[in-house]
């Protein structure tokens, strides 16, 4: 699955000039049409998405298909959040650079990924969009269903024992 973020809009949230600095390998900032074809700054969104992805299916309240379908506000904080993580990641990739901007960022990203793991509803979905991954939902059959099975005991009340009697002892009714 695709990154929920590009390097677009990475260079439309923060700063250019910094993140041009931030990814260099060498004293030289990159230009902004390096970093659009940059493998670093795709592999970091793609890190920052995986991250996402696991936090919120350990929060239980969202599937990778409900966050590809965000549209609107909710497709915008999206975006932030891998953003804002990939920025954590690029001053963790250059330490010692920026050291309380540094601080911030991953503070932030921690924050962004523990709302998600607790199951927060921090894109405004109803319940009924949210995902309940570890809750499926199962039916049986109703104790009337059963009592209408009209299986061979209840055919041959004769040769077998009546329902209550086939139960074990601990099960009976009343017992």
């Amino acid at each position: 699955m695709a990154a929920y973020a590009t390097v677009a809009d990475l260079i439309l949230r923060r700063d250019r000039r910094l993140i041009g600095e931030l990814v260099s390998d060498d004293d030289n900032p990159l230009t902004e049409a390096e970093l659009l074809d940059s493998e670093v700054l795709e592999t970091l969104l793609e890190d920052a998405s995986g991250q996402v992805e696991s936090a919120m299916l350990s929060g239980k309240r969202y599937l990778p298909e409900t966050l590809a379908s965000l549209t609107g506000n909710s497709l915008a904080l999206l975006k932030k959040i891998v953003c804002t993580i990939v920025m954590a990641d690029l001053y963790e990739r250059r330490p010692g650079v920026h050291l309380e901007q540094s601080k911030a960022y991953m503070e932030l990203a921690r924050m962004h990924l523990d709302d998600l793991r607790s199951g927060k509803n921090i894109f405004n979905l109803s319940d009924n969009s949210a995902a309940n991954a570890a809750n499926p939902v199962t039916t049986a059959p109703t104790v009337v269903d059963y009592t209408n099975l009209n299986l061979l005991p209840e055919q041959m009340v004769r040769h077998f024992p009546n329902r209550v009697g086939r139960l074990p002892l601990d099960r009976a009714a009343g017992g």
